[in-house]
C-alpha cells in the first residue's frame, strides 16, 4: 500500500497492459528520474518538455520514443518520464530492470496516482475516477468515470460543505461565545430554513445520481436458437463489428460471447445493454458439448430479455428439442434471412430481419430498447454515478441533517435554541461525511482502500 512508502524514491513500472502489443509503455517518476534515464539513453542537454521525441536506448541499442514531464506540473508532481518501446514483454522487463539497477525502485499499485493526490494534482474522488476509467468496460461506465475524474461530484459536494460549515459555525457561536454581546447566534427559524434547503439539495443530488452497481450490471439480452439459424451473424450486425466467428458449419460458436451494445430509448437517450451470443441449443453428443450447452443454459437463466432466433426455412421454429425457455423471461421472436423466400406469411408477433439485405435491424434495436425499458443503463450529462463509498457518505449526511432538523423543528418560533450541543454534533457528523467526498478530512483507511484498487504502473 503506497500510503506507507516514502515519496522521495524514484519509482518505475511497466504501465501498459500485460501481453504483446505494438507499443509498450514504461513510466518513471521521482526527483532522480533524469539521472536514472541518463543511464539508459544518451539524453540531449536540452530535454524538450511534453513532446514525444525519438531517442535511442543504450542497451539494447534500439530506437524508442520519450516524453518528459518536469515537476511540479506533471501527473505525480515530480519529474516524470514515459518511454515507449515495442510491446514485447521480455524487452519491457529488460528495460525496467535496467531502471531499477540505475537507482529506481518498482512502483507499488496506484503509487503514481497516489503521489499526484499527495501533490494536490487531484482530490480523492478524482483519483477514484481515474481507477474507474481504467476499469471501465462500457460506454456508460466510461462516461460516469469521466465525470468523476473531472471532479463533478467533488464540485457539487464542496458547495454543500461550504454552506454546512457556515451553518455549523453559526450554531457553535451560541456555545463558545454566548457571553459576548457582539456575537449573535443563528435564530431557530433561520437555522430551520437553511438546514431544510441543505437537505433538499442533498436529496436532489441523490435523485439525479445512480448506483455504480447499476452500471456494472448491464441488462443481458441473449440470442437463443438452434445451430446455424444466424445468431452470430445477427450478433455481429447488431454490434456493428465482427466479434463472433461465422461459418456455415454448425456449432461454430462454442463460448458465451458478451459485448455492450448502445441503443436509443423512446426519449432519444443512449442506453446500454449486454448482448450475449451463445452456442446453438442442441442435444450434446460429447463431454465438450455438454459443457458448451451448460454454459448456454446458464446464460439463458441470467437473461433479462431473450431473442429467440429462427430462420425463414424453419417453419416450426422450436427453440430446441426437449428444451423450453423460461416463461418469466421476456422474449422476442426474431426470424433471420428475411430476404429469402418463405412459404409462410410473417406472423404478427415476429420480427423479420436480414443482415445481408440490411432489413429490420433498426426495428429490432427499437424493440429491444422498448422491452428493456428502464433496465437499460444510461448516464445523462447531469447525472452522477455513485460508488458505494459515495452512497454511504451521502446517506450518512442525510440522516444527520434529518436528526438536526428534528431537534430544530419544535423550536422554530423560539427566540433562541436549546440543545445546541446536540444540534452541533449532528451537523459536525454530516460535515465529516460530505467533506470526505471532496478529498478533505478523509481518514487514512479510506484513502488506502481507494488506492488498493489500482494496478502497478498507474
Amino acid at each position: 500500500m503506497p500510503l506507507h512508502t516514502t515519496t522521495h524514491d524514484t519509482i518505475a513500472a511497466v504501465s501498459s497492459p500485460p501481453g504483446r502489443s505494438l507499443r509498450g509503455l514504461l513510466r518513471l517518476s521521482g526527483r532522480d528520474a533524469r539521472a536514472v534515464l541518463s543511464q539508459l539513453i544518451d539524453l540531449p542537454a536540452d530535454l524538450p518538455r511534453r513532446t514525444l521525441q525519438r531517442v535511442r536506448l543504450l542497451d539494447p541499442p534500439m530506437p524508442a520514443l520519450l516524453a518528459w514531464f518536469p515537476g511540479p506540473h506533471s501527473y505525480t508532481g515530480d519529474d516524470v518520464a514515459e518511454l515507449q518501446l515495442p510491446g514485447h514483454p521480455a524487452l519491457l522487463d529488460r528495460v525496467l530492470h535496467a531502471m531499477l539497477a540505475a537507482g529506481a525502485r518498482l512502483a507499488e499499485p496506484g503509487e503514481f496516482t497516489f503521489r499526484g493526490y499527495l501533490a494536490g494534482r487531484f482530490d480523492l474522488t478524482q483519483a477514484e475516477g481515474i481507477a474507474a476509467t481504467i476499469a471501465a468496460v462500457s460506454d456508460s461506465q466510461l462516461a460516469a468515470a469521466t465525470m468523476l475524474r473531472e471532479g463533478q461530484l467533488a464540485s457539487v459536494t464542496r458547495e454543500l460543505v461550504d454552506e454546512l460549515a457556515t451553518v455549523l459555525a453559526l450554531v457553535e457561536a451560541g456555545i463558545d461565545f454566548v457571553d459576548q454581546e457582539d456575537v449573535v447566534p443563528i435564530a431557530p427559524a433561520e437555522l430551520h430554513r437553511r438546514l431544510g434547503s441543505l437537505a433538499n439539495r442533498l436529496r436532489a443530488l441523490v435523485k439525479r445520481s445512480r448506483s455504480w452497481g447499476a452500471l456494472e450490471a448491464l441488462p443481458r439480452v441473449v440470442l437463443v436458437g438452434l445451430p446455424s439459424v444466424g445468431k452470430s451473424t445477427l450478433f455481429n450486425a447488431l454490434l456493428g463489428r465482427e466479434r463472433a466467428v461465422i461459418d456455415a458449419q454448425p456449432g461454430t460458436t462454442r463460448d458465451v460471447l458478451a459485448e455492450p451494445m448502445t441503443l436509443r430509448d423512446a426519449h432519444g437517450r443512449s442506453v446500454e445493454v449486454m448482448l450475449v451470443d451463445i452456442a446453438g441449443l442442441d442435444r450434446p453428443e460429447a463431454a465438450l458439448d455438454e459443457q458448451v450447452q451448460a454454459a448456454a443454459h446458464r446464460a439463458i437463466a441470467q437473461a433479462d430479455l431473450l431473442l429467440r432466433v429462427t430462420d425463414t426455412a424453419d417453419q416450426d421454429a422450436p427453440p430446441s428439442a426437449g428444451l423450453t425457455l423460461p416463461r418469466d423471461t421476456p422474449t422476442l421472436h426474431v426470424r433471420t434471412k428475411a430476404d429469402m423466400p418463405s412459404v409462410e406469411p410473417p406472423a404478427s408477433d415476429q420480427l423479420h430481419v436480414s443482415v445481408h439485405a440490411d432489413l429490420g435491424l433498426d426495428v429490432l434495436r427499437d424493440a429491444v430498447a422498448r422491452r428493456i425499458a428502464e433496465r437499460g443503463v444510461s448516464v445523462a450529462s447531469d447525472m452522477l454515478a455513485l460508488q458505494p463509498r459515495h452512497e454511504h457518505a451521502l446517506k450518512a449526511a442525510s440522516e444527520q441533517l434529518a436528526d438536526a432538523l428534528a431537534w430544530v423543528e419544535p423550536q422554530r418560533e423560539s427566540p433562541s435554541l436549546d440543545d445546541v450541543e446536540l444540534i452541533a454534533s449532528h451537523l459536525r457528523s454530516a460535515l465529516d461525511a460530505l467533506a470526505g467526498l471532496g478529498g478533505e478530512m478523509t481518514p487514512d483507511d479510506v484513502i488506502g482502500r481507494v488506492f488498493a484498487t489500482f494496478c502497478v504502473g498507474k
